[in-house]
């Protein structure tokens, strides 16, 4: 390839009292990740978030991570047990865990990466003064929906047919996130576009089978709790059937899906440790505005190219910031 959960007693809060007392202390910072407890990308963030956040502290703080994965179920019970435990401050991570914490709390400060369109979702009252509890970091746009299907015809030009791949929790206001975009964009380039909501693996399972079918058919896989914990899955079917596919995550990319175009989501873990921080230093996180990420990398996979059978041009590999060979 080339390419350009600390606990401990809170000194501060906690001098003087009996061991006892220190051992029943309450969290100060929790976070919920859409992740199964030993996936490594869902280590790999949590770990860029204490790192970042135990480097601006002033003293040794205890943050307890949770992992509800894709069931939705048991990803309401965790933050109903988060919200219990009244935390100083909960972090968490894509639309559904904040949602899941937010119903629960307008008291606990939120701050969130991850949750596209929290205005329209009536969860803030503007990006620049967010007005309540929640405050954070949003990691893609509406408009994507357009972008990453312009990469995916260049990419191959001679695709006919489209599919955008949406989460459950990406809908917003009775219609769905990057959908519109997806549309408009589809129909400048004479592309026949279909929108699939996908929940389930057995949902996973008939959308690809029914692109491979077609054999000038691709694939955009939306962000969103079910991408993360299906992503792998996604990734395999499209290499059996030859379908070129697009992610906004980008680890896919890495592992074999044709391309992806979306922001670090490390980088966005790191910059909400500094927001935790200073909400825990007296901010208030109704003042801090919600940011959006600075930068969007295209990254190509030209083993996968090669692999499937596509000649991806020069122009667009110029372009990428990442290309694995």
């Amino acid at each position: 390839m080339r390419r350009r959960t600390v606990i401990a007693g809170l000194p501060w809060m906690l001098a003087g009292l009996p061991a006892a007392a220190r051992a029943q202390a309450r969290t100060v910072v929790a976070a919920l990740w859409p992740f199964q407890d030993d996936d490594a990308e869902g280590r790999a963030l949590s770990a860029a978030f204490d790192t970042a956040l135990r480097a601006r502290a002033q003293g040794e703080i205890a943050i307890d991570h949770r992992w509800g994965g894709a069931d939705g179920e048991r990803m309401r019970a965790i933050a109903a047990d988060l919200v219990r435990a009244a935390p100083q401050v909960i972090f968490t991570y894509l639309n559904a865990q904040l949602r899941a914490v937010s119903a629960l709390t307008r008291g606990i400060p939120i701050v969130f990466v991850g949750a596209s369109d929290p205005v329209g979702a009536g969860l803030v009252a503007s990006l620049k003064r967010p007005g309540g509890n929640i405050t954070g970091f949003t990691l893609y746009e509406t408009s994507l929906g357009g972008k990453w299907l312009a990469a995916l015809r260049e990419a191959v030009p001679t695709i006919g047919r489209v599919t955008l791949l949406l989460n459950p929790s990406t809908e917003i206001r009775g219609g769905h996130l990057y959908a519109n975009a997806f549309k408009t964009a589809a129909a400048a380039l004479a592309i026949e576009p279909a929108i699939v909501v996908a929940g389930t693996a057995a949902d996973i399972d008939r959308v690809m089978a029914d692109l491979a079918r077609q054999g000038n058919a691709g694939l955009i896989v939306a962000p969103g709790t079910f991408s993360e914990a299906y992503g792998d899955r996604l990734v395999a079917l499209a290499a059996s059937g030859r379908i070129p596919a697009v992610f906004a995550i980008r680890r896919f990319a890495y592992r074999g899906a044709l391309m992806s175009y979306g922001p670090d989501p490390a980088e966005a873990v790191r910059r909400a440790a500094v927001y935790v921080d200073r909400i825990l230093r007296g901010d208030d996180p109704a003042a801090l505005p919600i940011q959006a990420p600075k930068k969007f990398d295209l990254v190509v996979n030209l083993r996968t190219a090669r692999s499937q059978g596509f000649d991806i041009p020069s122009a667009l590999l110029a372009q990428a910031d990442e290309v694995v060979e």
